[in-house]
Protein backbone atom coordinates (compact mmCIF):
# COMPACT_ATOMS: atom_id res chain seq x y z
CA UNK A 1 0.00 0.00 0.00
CA UNK A 2 1.74 2.97 -1.16
CA UNK A 3 0.34 5.31 1.17
CA UNK A 4 1.91 2.98 4.12
CA UNK A 5 5.55 3.70 5.71
CA UNK A 6 7.84 0.01 6.29
CA UNK A 7 9.15 0.19 10.04
CA UNK A 8 11.23 -2.50 11.26
CA UNK A 9 11.29 -4.27 13.76
CA UNK A 10 7.70 -4.61 13.50
CA UNK A 11 5.34 -5.35 16.67
CA UNK A 12 6.92 -8.45 18.19
CA UNK A 13 10.00 -7.85 16.43
CA UNK A 14 8.42 -10.81 14.45
CA UNK A 15 7.08 -10.10 10.58
CA UNK A 16 5.52 -12.84 8.58
CA UNK A 17 5.42 -11.84 4.79
CA UNK A 18 1.58 -10.01 4.65
CA UNK A 19 0.52 -13.00 2.13
CA UNK A 20 0.61 -15.56 4.53
CA UNK A 21 -0.63 -13.06 7.84
CA UNK A 22 -3.71 -13.86 9.10
CA UNK A 23 -2.90 -10.57 11.61
CA UNK A 24 -1.87 -7.38 9.93
CA UNK A 25 -0.46 -4.36 12.20
CA UNK A 26 -0.59 -0.72 10.76
CA UNK A 27 0.70 2.36 13.05
CA UNK A 28 -1.86 5.34 13.03
CA UNK A 29 0.53 8.28 13.92
CA UNK A 30 -2.31 10.87 13.86
CA UNK A 31 -1.72 13.72 16.01
CA UNK A 32 -4.07 16.86 14.84
CA UNK A 33 -6.83 17.32 17.27
CA UNK A 34 -4.93 17.23 21.10
CA UNK A 35 -6.55 19.60 23.66
CA UNK A 36 -4.32 19.24 26.00
CA UNK A 37 -1.11 16.75 25.82
CA UNK A 38 0.49 16.32 22.27
CA UNK A 39 2.34 13.71 21.05
CA UNK A 40 -0.03 10.82 19.91
CA UNK A 41 2.29 10.84 16.74
CA UNK A 42 5.03 9.31 19.15
CA UNK A 43 2.58 5.94 19.90
CA UNK A 44 3.14 3.32 17.41
CA UNK A 45 6.69 3.40 17.74
CA UNK A 46 6.76 3.12 21.90
CA UNK A 47 3.85 0.43 21.67
CA UNK A 48 6.20 -1.49 19.24
CA UNK A 49 9.43 -0.79 21.24
CA UNK A 50 7.39 -2.53 24.54
CA UNK A 51 6.45 -5.39 22.62
CA UNK A 52 10.07 -6.08 21.25
CA UNK A 53 10.51 -6.55 24.95
CA UNK A 54 7.37 -8.69 26.01
CA UNK A 55 7.42 -12.58 26.31
CA UNK A 56 5.64 -13.79 23.34
CA UNK A 57 4.22 -16.82 25.48
CA UNK A 58 1.21 -15.97 27.84
CA UNK A 59 0.96 -17.96 31.06
CA UNK A 60 -2.58 -16.92 31.07
CA UNK A 61 -3.86 -18.63 27.71
CA UNK A 62 -0.84 -21.39 27.92
CA UNK A 63 -0.03 -19.90 24.47
CA UNK A 64 2.60 -18.43 22.59
CA UNK A 65 0.94 -16.17 19.81
CA UNK A 66 3.45 -16.24 17.34
CA UNK A 67 2.97 -19.99 16.99
CA UNK A 68 -0.77 -19.47 16.73
CA UNK A 69 -0.85 -16.68 14.44
CA UNK A 70 1.26 -15.39 11.06
CA UNK A 71 1.36 -11.91 11.81
CA UNK A 72 2.75 -9.26 9.92
CA UNK A 73 3.20 -5.01 10.45
CA UNK A 74 3.09 -3.20 7.32
CA UNK A 75 4.49 -0.10 9.16
CA UNK A 76 2.94 3.42 9.91
CA UNK A 77 0.55 5.39 7.95
CA UNK A 78 1.35 8.37 6.17
CA UNK A 79 -0.67 11.20 7.73
CA UNK A 80 -1.04 14.43 6.37
CA UNK A 81 -0.93 16.80 9.70
CA UNK A 82 -3.29 19.62 8.37
CA UNK A 83 -5.83 17.44 5.98
CA UNK A 84 -7.92 15.09 8.87
CA UNK A 85 -9.91 13.83 6.10
CA UNK A 86 -7.31 12.82 3.20
CA UNK A 87 -5.61 10.83 6.75
CA UNK A 88 -8.78 9.28 7.39
CA UNK A 89 -9.07 8.06 3.97
CA UNK A 90 -5.87 6.48 3.80
CA UNK A 91 -7.07 4.75 6.92
CA UNK A 92 -10.45 3.47 5.56
CA UNK A 93 -8.61 2.38 2.52
CA UNK A 94 -6.22 0.74 4.45
CA UNK A 95 -8.33 -1.30 6.43
CA UNK A 96 -11.46 -2.55 4.11
CA UNK A 97 -8.35 -3.59 1.98
CA UNK A 98 -6.38 -5.99 4.98
CA UNK A 99 -10.37 -6.68 6.07
CA UNK A 100 -11.22 -7.73 2.26
CA UNK A 101 -8.06 -10.18 1.95
CA UNK A 102 -9.21 -12.05 4.80
CA UNK A 103 -6.75 -10.49 7.64
CA UNK A 104 -7.73 -8.93 10.82
CA UNK A 105 -6.16 -5.13 10.92
CA UNK A 106 -4.79 -3.53 14.20
CA UNK A 107 -4.46 -0.41 14.48
CA UNK A 108 -1.58 1.17 16.69
CA UNK A 109 -2.23 4.80 17.84
CA UNK A 110 -2.07 8.07 17.57
CA UNK A 111 -5.54 9.79 18.61
CA UNK A 112 -8.74 7.83 19.44
CA UNK A 113 -10.32 10.18 15.86
CA UNK A 114 -8.55 7.25 14.16
CA UNK A 115 -11.42 4.84 15.25
CA UNK A 116 -14.01 6.59 13.47
CA UNK A 117 -12.64 5.89 10.01
CA UNK A 118 -11.79 2.95 10.99
CA UNK A 119 -14.73 1.37 12.08
CA UNK A 120 -16.52 2.79 8.74
CA UNK A 121 -15.15 -0.59 7.08
CA UNK A 122 -17.52 -2.79 8.50
CA UNK A 123 -21.05 -3.09 7.89
CA UNK A 124 -23.68 -4.07 11.38
CA UNK A 125 -20.73 -3.84 13.31
CA UNK A 126 -20.81 -3.32 17.19
CA UNK A 127 -18.72 -1.17 18.44
CA UNK A 128 -17.56 -1.85 22.13
CA UNK A 129 -15.36 0.96 23.92
CA UNK A 130 -12.87 0.74 26.55
CA UNK A 131 -12.48 4.48 27.76
CA UNK A 132 -12.47 6.50 30.57
CA UNK A 133 -14.38 9.36 28.51
CA UNK A 134 -17.43 8.93 26.62
CA UNK A 135 -16.61 11.27 23.65
CA UNK A 136 -19.86 11.90 22.68
CA UNK A 137 -19.94 15.31 22.58
CA UNK A 138 -21.46 16.50 19.38
CA UNK A 139 -18.77 19.31 18.70
CA UNK A 140 -15.69 20.34 21.00
CA UNK A 141 -13.65 23.71 20.97
CA UNK A 142 -15.40 24.23 17.14
CA UNK A 143 -14.72 20.81 15.78
CA UNK A 144 -16.80 18.17 14.88
CA UNK A 145 -15.02 15.82 14.33
CA UNK A 146 -11.78 15.13 16.72
CA UNK A 147 -10.61 12.98 20.17
CA UNK A 148 -13.94 14.35 22.18
CA UNK A 149 -16.19 13.95 19.32
CA UNK A 150 -15.73 10.42 17.93
CA UNK A 151 -18.25 8.10 19.33
CA UNK A 152 -20.72 10.99 18.37
CA UNK A 153 -19.58 10.59 15.00
CA UNK A 154 -19.34 6.85 14.87
CA UNK A 155 -23.53 7.07 15.80
CA UNK A 156 -23.94 9.00 12.98
CA UNK A 157 -23.89 5.84 11.20
CA UNK A 158 -24.32 3.13 14.14
CA UNK A 159 -28.08 2.62 15.91
CA UNK A 160 -26.71 3.57 19.35
CA UNK A 161 -28.10 0.01 20.94
CA UNK A 162 -24.93 -1.17 19.04
CA UNK A 163 -22.34 0.59 21.20
CA UNK A 164 -21.22 -0.13 24.42
CA UNK A 165 -19.24 1.79 26.46
CA UNK A 166 -16.80 0.63 29.67
CA UNK A 167 -14.58 1.67 32.21
CA UNK A 168 -16.55 5.35 31.81
CA UNK A 169 -15.93 7.86 34.26
CA UNK A 170 -15.81 11.13 33.33
CA UNK A 171 -17.98 13.54 30.46
CA UNK A 172 -19.84 16.34 29.99
CA UNK A 173 -23.55 16.94 30.95
CA UNK A 174 -24.40 17.49 27.42
CA UNK A 175 -22.66 13.77 27.17
CA UNK A 176 -24.52 12.11 29.96
CA UNK A 177 -28.28 13.60 28.78
CA UNK A 178 -27.09 12.27 25.06
CA UNK A 179 -26.15 8.64 26.46
CA UNK A 180 -29.36 8.60 28.67
CA UNK A 181 -31.68 9.62 26.15
CA UNK A 182 -30.13 6.68 23.67
CA UNK A 183 -30.03 4.37 25.74
CA UNK A 184 -26.46 3.42 25.84
CA UNK A 185 -25.27 0.35 27.51
CA UNK A 186 -22.34 1.56 29.96
CA UNK A 187 -20.42 0.57 32.47
CA UNK A 188 -18.60 2.36 35.07
CA UNK A 189 -14.57 1.99 36.04
CA UNK A 190 -16.27 1.20 39.71
CA UNK A 191 -18.52 -1.32 38.37
CA UNK A 192 -15.62 -2.58 36.37
CA UNK A 193 -13.29 -2.86 39.25
CA UNK A 194 -15.87 -4.10 41.60
CA UNK A 195 -16.96 -7.28 39.27
CA UNK A 196 -14.75 -7.94 36.50
CA UNK A 197 -16.17 -11.37 35.49
CA UNK A 198 -19.94 -10.00 35.50
CA UNK A 199 -19.02 -7.31 33.26
CA UNK A 200 -17.35 -9.29 30.83
CA UNK A 201 -20.08 -12.54 30.87
CA UNK A 202 -23.22 -9.38 30.52
CA UNK A 203 -21.44 -7.95 27.65
CA UNK A 204 -20.28 -11.14 26.03
CA UNK A 205 -24.30 -11.65 26.44
CA UNK A 206 -24.76 -8.31 25.04
CA UNK A 207 -22.94 -8.64 21.75
CA UNK A 208 -23.70 -12.15 20.77
CA UNK A 209 -22.40 -12.87 17.91
CA UNK A 210 -22.07 -9.65 15.97
CA UNK A 211 -18.85 -8.80 14.42
CA UNK A 212 -17.20 -6.33 16.80
CA UNK A 213 -14.76 -3.18 16.28
CA UNK A 214 -12.81 -2.72 19.75
CA UNK A 215 -11.58 0.47 20.35
CA UNK A 216 -9.36 1.03 24.03
CA UNK A 217 -8.36 4.44 24.91
CA UNK A 218 -5.47 3.83 26.83
CA UNK A 219 -7.18 6.55 29.55
CA UNK A 220 -9.32 3.58 30.68
CA UNK A 221 -6.47 2.59 33.07
CA UNK A 222 -5.92 4.83 36.24
CA UNK A 223 -3.26 7.18 35.51
CA UNK A 224 -1.20 5.66 38.26
CA UNK A 225 -1.03 2.54 35.48
CA UNK A 226 -1.03 4.60 32.22
CA UNK A 227 0.20 8.52 32.99
CA UNK A 228 1.13 8.34 29.57
CA UNK A 229 -2.42 9.48 28.07
CA UNK A 230 -3.41 12.71 26.74
CA UNK A 231 -6.31 13.44 28.66
CA UNK A 232 -5.38 11.48 32.14
CA UNK A 233 -8.84 10.37 34.37
CA UNK A 234 -8.17 9.26 38.11
CA UNK A 235 -10.29 6.42 39.59
CA UNK A 236 -9.82 3.69 36.80
CA UNK A 237 -9.09 0.09 36.78
CA UNK A 238 -5.79 -1.47 36.92
CA UNK A 239 -3.75 -3.01 34.62
CA UNK A 240 -4.23 -6.22 35.78
CA UNK A 241 -8.44 -5.57 35.73
CA UNK A 242 -8.59 -4.62 32.12
CA UNK A 243 -6.11 -7.34 31.19
CA UNK A 244 -8.76 -10.01 32.71
CA UNK A 245 -11.67 -7.73 31.00
CA UNK A 246 -10.21 -8.04 27.65
CA UNK A 247 -9.13 -11.94 27.75
CA UNK A 248 -13.07 -12.31 28.13
CA UNK A 249 -13.66 -9.69 25.49
CA UNK A 250 -10.99 -11.66 23.20
CA UNK A 251 -13.92 -14.01 22.84
CA UNK A 252 -15.77 -11.70 21.15
CA UNK A 253 -16.36 -11.69 17.48
CA UNK A 254 -13.31 -9.28 17.10
CA UNK A 255 -13.50 -8.44 13.09
CA UNK A 256 -10.77 -5.25 14.62
CA UNK A 257 -9.47 -3.52 16.87
CA UNK A 258 -7.60 -0.43 17.76
CA UNK A 259 -5.27 0.48 21.27
CA UNK A 260 -4.98 4.60 20.81
CA UNK A 261 -3.89 7.92 22.92
CA UNK A 262 -0.30 6.88 24.32
CA UNK A 263 1.16 10.44 24.53
CA UNK A 264 5.17 8.89 25.04
CA UNK A 265 6.48 12.67 25.84
CA UNK A 266 4.60 12.11 29.06
CA UNK A 267 5.31 8.39 29.32
CA UNK A 268 8.17 6.67 31.45
CA UNK A 269 7.20 3.41 29.25
CA UNK A 270 4.63 2.12 31.58
CA UNK A 271 1.90 3.31 29.71
CA UNK A 272 3.79 1.97 26.68
CA UNK A 273 4.06 -1.57 28.38
CA UNK A 274 0.41 -1.96 29.36
CA UNK A 275 -0.33 -1.34 25.64
CA UNK A 276 1.85 -3.88 24.12
CA UNK A 277 0.74 -6.38 27.42
CA UNK A 278 -3.22 -5.50 26.33
CA UNK A 279 -2.50 -6.80 22.58
CA UNK A 280 -1.01 -9.44 23.61
CA UNK A 281 -3.26 -10.52 25.77
CA UNK A 282 -5.86 -10.33 23.50
CA UNK A 283 -4.13 -11.93 20.63
CA UNK A 284 -3.81 -14.72 23.17
CA UNK A 285 -6.96 -14.64 23.76
CA UNK A 286 -8.80 -14.74 20.53
CA UNK A 287 -6.41 -17.14 19.09
CA UNK A 288 -7.42 -19.79 21.62
CA UNK A 289 -11.00 -18.87 21.78
CA UNK A 290 -12.94 -20.98 18.45
CA UNK A 291 -15.24 -18.78 16.81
Amino acid sequence: MEWITPVKPGFGGFDEPYERANVVFVGVPLDATSSYRSGYRFGPARIREASANLETYLTSAGLDVFERLNISDLGDLMVTPTDLRATGERISRSVQRITKDGKMPILLGGEHTLSYFAFQSFKDVFVVQLDAHRDLRDEYLGDKLCHATVMRRVLDHLPPERLLQVGIRSCSKEEAEFAREARIATYTSEQVIDDVPRIAAEARKLVGKARVYLTIDLDVLDPAFAPGVATPEPGGPSTVEILRLVRELGKLNISAFDVVELVPPHDDGTTAFAAAKIIYELLAAMASSPK
